[in-house]
C-alpha cells in the first residue's frame, strides 16, 4: 500500500515512485519470512482485529450478554439443551459420592461407618428449599456451570432447634449473586476484581453478595434497594472451568453461540421454503382483457357484494389466500403454470458438517451431541468416547473435588464436631468415588481388569473405585452375603462364588484337599 508521500514522489518522479514502492514490497517480503503468518498485515488478515486485553477485561464486558444468550439457546434450542445435559450426565450422573477415612486405632472401621451415616442422613436435606438431595444438587451445579459459566455454593450455618441431622445447609447461588461491578481496593488494602477480593499474597478473601438475585423480578418487589456485602472466601464454594487466569467463568457454548443460532435460523428457513412450496401448486395468469371473464360483474347473494378475493394489494388486483395443495385462480385467467418445488440437495452433509464444528466447540464428541452413529464404526465411536472421558475426569477432578465437594465435606466434619455428633479427636478424611462410566465393552474391561490385578499392576481396591462404590463396603457386602449363604441348611453353592467355583465352572479346591462340595477329588 502506498501512502501520500508515496503518491506525491510518483507524480513528481514516477521512476523514484516505482522504485519506492518496489523497495517497500521487498521490505514486506522480508518482515513476512521473520515473522507468525497469523500475526501478519496482509490482505488476507487485515480484518483480523484481536483484542489485547486480558481475559477478566473481557469477561466483564461480554459475561452477562454471553449468560443470557446461553440461557436462551438452553430454553428453546433443543441442540443446546442436549449439550448442557450431555455433560451434566458424564460429569455427575447419580452423584460423586464421599467415603470417610477415619484414622486411629483398630476400631477405624465402625468410626467410619458412623461418619458416613451420619453424612448419608445429612445429603437428604442439606439443600436450602428441600427440592433435591446433596447429589441432586451436584447435578444441578454442573448444569450452571456448563450453561452460566459459573455458580456458587454458600454455607448456611443453622440453630440445633432446626432438627436437622447437622446444623448445616448449602444455598446454590446463581451467577448474578456475585456483584461484578465492584472493582476497586478495600479498606484493607486487598484487591477486588469483579466482586471478588484478594488478599496481599494473591489469596482469595471472600465474595461480595447480593442477598437476593437482582435479576430476578420477585427479588425487586420488596422494594428493598440491594447492595452487597462481603463474604469470607471460607463460607463460598466456586464453581467454573477457567481457561486461563481468570477470575470468573463463561458459558461453555461461547465459541458456538452464534453457529447454534444460525444453524437454527438454515432450519426454519428450509422448512419455511418447503411449507411455501407445498402450499402453491399452480397459478392462473390473468390475461390482458377480462371482457370474456364470466366472474366478472356477479354478486354475492349472501351480502349482495360483488364477488372475488377478500384481500386486494395496494394495485387492486385480487389476493387469494393459499392453502398446502391448493391452486391460486385470478380472475380473468387465460392460462396456467404449475410450481415446480427444488430439490434441496446436500442440506444433510451441510448440517452434519455444522454439528461437528458445534461438538468441537462444546468439547462433545458428534455421537453424543447428535444420537447419530451412522458416520461412526465401533472403533471410531470408543475412541472419541475415550477422549471425552478423559476430559471429564479432569473437569471432576481439577474443577468439582477440590474446590468445591470437599470443601463440602470439610464444612460437614466441622459442624458435625461442634455439634457433639463426631468427637473431635477424630482424624477424618475422605474418599470421593465419581460415578462409573458405562461401557459397551464390560465382558473385555472385566477380563483386563481381572488381569491387570493378578499382574499386580491394579489392585481390587482401585478397580472397585472406578465403580463408585467404596471397596470396604464392597468387601463387607461379599462377606455377609457369602456368609449367608453357606448358613444354608441346602448349602448352596452359586457359580458366581469364586471360593468354590472356578472361573469355567469346575470346583475350586479348598486347602484340606476337599473340593467345594466336601468331597476329595481333583481340580
Amino acid at each position: 500500500m502506498t501512502n501520500l508521500l508515496d503518491k506525491a514522489i510518483g507524480y513528481f518522479s514516477p521512476k523514484i515512485g516505482a522504485q519506492r514502492a518496489a523497495n517497500r514490497r521487498r521490505i514486506a517480503l522480508l518482515e513476512g519470512t521473520r515473522r507468525y503468518e497469523a500475526a501478519g498485515r496482509g490482505r488476507i488478515s487485515a480484518y483480523w482485529h484481536g483484542s489485547s486485553a486480558g481475559a477478566d477485561a473481557e469477561i466483564g464486558k461480554a459475561g452477562q450478554r454471553l449468560r443470557d444468550r446461553s440461557r436462551d439457546l438452553v430454553r428453546n434450542n433443543p441442540l443446546a439443551a442436549k449439550i448442557v445435559t450431555s455433560h451434566a450426565n458424564n460429569i455427575t450422573g447419580f452423584g460423586i459420592r464421599p467415603r470417610a477415612k477415619v484414622e486411629g486405632d483398630g476400631k477405624t472401621k465402625d468410626k467410619a461407618k458412623k461418619v458416613n451415616e451420619l453424612f448419608d442422613e445429612w445429603s437428604k436435606v442439606c439443600i436450602t428449599g428441600g427440592a433435591m438431595d446433596f447429589y441432586g444438587a451436584q447435578y444441578m451445579l454442573t448444569r450452571m456451570m456448563v450453561t452460566d459459566g459459573e455458580a456458587y455454593l454458600r454455607k448456611r450455618s443453622r440453630r440445633p432447634s432446626d432438627g436437622l441431622p447437622v446444623p448445616l445447609q448449602l444455598q446454590i447461588l446463581d451467577s448474578e449473586y456475585c456483584d461484578w461491578s465492584k472493582t476497586t481496593a478495600s479498606d484493607t488494602g486487598h484487591e477486588i476484581r469483579q466482586g471478588v477480593e484478594f488478599d496481599l499474597i494473591g489469596n482469595r478473601a471472600g465474595y461480595w453478595m447480593f442477598p437476593r438475585n437482582p435479576k430476578d423480578i420477585l427479588g425487586w418487589g420488596t422494594g428493598t434497594a440491594l447492595a452487597s456485602k462481603f463474604i469470607p472466601a471460607s463460607d463460598v464454594a466456586h464453581i467454573y472451568r477457567p481457561d486461563t487466569n481468570q477470575v470468573h467463568g463463561v458459558p461453555w457454548m461461547a465459541p458456538v453461540m452464534n453457529d447454534i443460532d444460525n444453524l437454527a435460523d438454515y432450519e426454519l428457513s428450509e422448512n419455511i421454503r418447503k411449507k411455501t412450496e407445498a402450499a402453491v401448486v399452480g397459478l392462473v395468469i390473468p390475461a390482458d382483457d377480462n371482457a370474456d371473464d364470466p366472474n366478472i360483474g356477479l354478486l354475492d347473494p349472501a351480502d349482495g357484494k360483488e364477488k372475488g378475493a377478500p384481500i386486494e394489494d395496494f394495485q387492486g388486483n385480487p389476493f387469494e389466500t393459499m392453502e398446502p395443495g391448493s391452486f391460486a385462480i385470478l380472475r380473468g385467467g387465460k392460462d396456467v403454470k404449475f410450481n415446480t418445488p427444488a430439490i434441496s440437495a446436500g442440506i444433510e452433509a451441510y448440517i452434519r458438517t455444522r454439528h461437528r464444528t458445534i461438538a468441537a466447540g462444546v468439547l462433545l464428541p458428534y455421537e453424543l451431541l447428535t444420537g447419530d452413529f451412522s458416520q461412526a464404526n465401533f472403533a471410531s465411536g470408543k475412541l472419541g468416547l475415550l477422549e471425552y472421558q478423559t476430559f471429564v475426569s479432569a473437569v471432576q477432578w481439577h474443577f468439582m473435588i477440590p474446590p468445591v465437594l470437599q470443601q463440602v465435606w470439610e464444612w460437614f466434619i466441622a459442624a458435625a464436631k461442634d455439634a457433639g455428633k463426631i468427637p473431635r479427636a477424630w482424624k477424618i478424611g475422605v474418599e470421593w468415588n465419581p460415578p462409573e462410566v458405562e461401557s459397551i465393552t464390560r465382558l473385555d474391561d472385566a477380563r483386563a481388569d481381572l488381569i491387570e490385578m493378578r499382574m499386580g499392576k491394579r489392585s481390587p481396591q482401585e478397580v472397585i473405585g472406578k465403580t463408585g462404590r467404596d471397596p470396604k463396603e464392597v468387601l463387607q457386602e461379599i462377606d455377609e452375603w457369602n456368609t449367608a449363604v453357606d448358613q444354608t441348611s441346602s448349602k448352596v453353592i452359586l457359580d458366581s462364588d469364586p471360593r468354590k467355583v472356578t472361573n469355567n465352572g469346575q470346583f475350586q479346591m479348598e486347602p484340606g484337599g476337599k473340593n467345594g462340595d466336601g468331597n476329595a477329588g481333583t481340580q
